[in-house]
Formats: structure tokens, sequence, C-alpha cells
């Protein structure tokens, strides 16, 4: 089986406190956008493998992949006594990593959705079991597995679907650097900054402290002609929106020589689709 695992970005993401359990709560409006990684899974005679096309990216058990797949198969034979004898997963990668758009976390879900899917109509896991078994797994999952437009709450658990965005097409460059998610939110503690309420990003403040090139890349996407900019999650990538493709396409010509990792995409209604096997990476 072959599946897309799309990417997201927080169309706005709002900080408040820690919880009890350690994680901050939040708010977020994300969106699920055509960028996306390849999962191919097939069953084994035993064992749990994970591999990727990207050697930075770690194999085996390291994976947050590699821990979806051992949670899943852990409540199936829970529920059902049966599990798969093994399973072989490898990872195309084409989201950028630590980059703000939640690319393992995407990983993760196409795994649970993928290996469910695999299994008889009758002993497949309830999407509202899935869902608890993503919110395991990472913060991100939940959505990565409901994808389209959500409001998410809690610390990612709560995943509200909303109205579908309007289709937009994005602009993402994601500079040479790479920025902890922990990191991130250990600063915004840290700072305790006084943001107004027309800030859209609450830890685009606090990335900005330590690279102003975020700055940078917006102020240049909307000289470019994107209608708006701004950080997704955690960062570093930044998106553009543009009503139109070819505006997009124009944009990320002028973009993509300073930026590698620069690519145009565009919303999506889900977080997981199967894939054709003939499909090339840019469809």
């Amino acid at each position: 089986m072959k599946l897309k695992a799309f990417a997201k970005i927080n169309l706005s993401l709002h900080v408040f406190g820690k919880r009890p359990d350690g994680y901050h709560a939040l708010e977020s409006v994300m969106q699920s956008v055509s960028l996306c990684d390849y999962i191919i899974i097939n069953p084994a005679k035993e064992g749990l493998t994970v591999t990727c096309s990207d050697p930075r990216v770690p194999q085996g058990p390291a994976n947050i992949a590699y821990k979806a797949a051992e949670l899943f198969t852990r409540k199936q034979k829970a529920v059902s006594g049966k599990q798969l004898a093994g399973i072989n997963i490898h990872i195309e990668k084409n989201i950028p990593m630590a980059a703000g758009l939640a690319g393992g976390s995407a990983d993760a879900a196409a795994v649970l959705y993928g290996l469910n899917q695999m299994l008889d109509s009758a002993i497949r896991i309830p999407q509202s079991e899935l869902l608890k078994l993503a919110a395991q797994v990472g913060s991100d999952v939940p959505f990565c597995l409901t994808g389209g437009t959500c409001l998410v709450e809690g610390r990612g658990e709560i995943v509200t679907p909303q109205e579908p965005w309007p289709k937009t097409y994005f602009v993402l460059a994601t500079p040479d650097f790479p920025v902890s998610t922990k990191w991130a939110y250990e600063e915004f503690d840290r700072l305790n900054l006084s943001l107004p309420s027309t800030v859209k990003n609450d830890l685009e403040a606090v990335v900005l402290t330590k690279h102003e090139e975020i700055a940078t890349i917006k102020e240049r996407l909307i000289k470019l002609g994107c209608y708006d900019a701004q950080m997704s999650g955690s960062g570093p990538t930044v998106f553009g929106s543009v009503h139109h493709k070819a505006e997009a396409q124009k944009i990320l010509e002028q973009i993509q020589n300073d930026y590698l990792q620069s690519f145009v995409t565009e919303t999506v209604d889900r977080g997981v689709a199967i894939a054709d096997y003939g499909m090339s990476e840019s469809e």
C-alpha cells in the first residue's frame, strides 16, 4: 500500500499556559496542504522495519512512524486477538524536517491509517479509537489523521473539523536551519512576551529573537505578491498566500535559488490519502 501523508500549516496558533501533563494548552486552526511524503507499507514474515529515503531521518525505533506501528499492532491484538506477522514501512521524504510542517506526524498518521486499511473491515479499529492512538504518538498526529481544516485544542488531541478553507495556493520557503519545537515552547515561557491580539502565530515572535531571517522571508513574499505571509508552527517555514497557482509559480521562481526547500502547495481536504504507484513526487 502506498499513501500520501500531507503536510500541515498553522493558519493561526495561540499558546496558553502549561497543563498538568507538562504540555502547553493551545488553540490553532490547522490546514492540510498538498506537499506530502509517500509512505509504503508492505506485510512481512516477521518484525517491524522503518526505512527512509533521507539518511538524516531516524530509522527503526527512533522514528515516530515506528512508534505508531507498534502502538497500532498492540491495540489491534488487544481488540481482535490477531495481528500482522510483520511490517515493512518505507518513507519517501519530501516534507522538510523540523520545519513546522508536521512531516513526522504526517508519516505516523499515514501508518495508522494504512495499517487499519490493511485489515479486514470487520476487525478495523474505529476512527474514534484510532484518534486516541494518534494522540499517544504525538500532539500533531490526531490532526494529521483527520486533515482538512480543523480547530485544534488541548495539547493537540481535540480536533474539530471546520468549514473547508477556500481554495488557496501557498508558497512555502524553508530556510536552511531547523527549529526545535521544544526550544520554541521553552523560550515562549521564558520570554513571557506580551503579544497583541492581532498576532496570528504566538511562536513567531519567539523564533524571531534567534532567527531574524523569518521576517526577511515574510517581507520578500509580500513584496513578490503574496497577500499574506506568516510562519507555520514553531517554524522556520514561512508560507505566503495567493489566489492563483500561476502567481505562486512565479513567486517560487524568484525565491527558490535562495531557499532550496521552497514549494508551491495548495489546500487539501484530508490528512492521508491512498496514492497511485505510478504517481510522481510532484503530483
